[in-house]
């Protein structure tokens, strides 16, 4: 049960959060650009548990319990950080690797870094404490319920535009990656957007 005078402002507002440039976007179009659009697809599975963690997270209260200590999230900023920026170096090292024979090995790998890089990152947990409870109403039924229901309908604006984005990525790699040099472009470009993301995370004065 949700108030539904206040739902359409929710939507509008998601769909402005999903198509503004950021880290989902951000990793979702890396991944697409270095390994193909399947594995796109997987970092978006992954992005989305990572998301939905945080979410429950939220309801549960853990979330704030976490704000509240001290250098907790400094931690996982950190951690989320260096884990963006070892993603960088290991495509750097790859940036001739054939895109061939990597398809079937890049699924898991793919689904793991989607997941880890929106667990590590804390400003996730706090967008949904500070974004979802707006939109709620204690007098028309439980909060969580309605943080839940909104979370996946959240969930639903933002996939559909960045499955949008994988399917572009993915055809225009299918397109560019016989040539030897566009394929070390695509790589590069991952490189730069695993990098620029640990990069905001590890220079980020706080969490918040």
């Amino acid at each position: 049960m949700l108030d539904l005078g206040l739902l359409p402002l929710f939507m509008a507002g998601a769909f402005a959060l999903a198509i503004a440039p950021g880290p989902d976007m951000a990793f979702t179009l890396a991944t697409t650009a270095s390994k193909g659009w399947r594995a796109g697809l997987m970092a978006l599975a992954g992005i989305n548990l990572g998301a939905a963690s945080w979410t429950l997270a939220t309801v549960l209260g853990l979330s704030a319990m976490l704000a509240a200590t001290e250098h907790a999230l400094t931690v996982v900023r950190w951690i989320g950080g260096a884990y963006l920026v070892w993603l960088a170096i290991q495509t750097i090292r790859k940036l001739d690797a054939l895109p061939e024979g990597r398809a079937a090995k890049g699924m898991w790998p793919a689904f793991r870094r989607g997941f880890l890089t929106n667990l590590l990152n804390p400003k996730v947990g706090l967008f949904y404490m500070a974004f979802l409870p707006q939109f709620t109403n204690a007098e028309i039924g439980p909060v969580w319920i309605q943080m839940l229901t909104l979370a996946a309908i959240f969930f639903v604006i933002g996939d559909l535009v960045l499955l949008t984005v994988v399917l572009a990525a993915g055809a225009a790699r299918s397109r560019l990656e016989r040539s030897a040099a566009w394929r070390r472009a695509l790589n590069a470009l991952a490189a730069t957007a695993f990098g620029g993301l640990g990069l905001r995370l590890l220079i980020a004065r706080d969490a918040g």
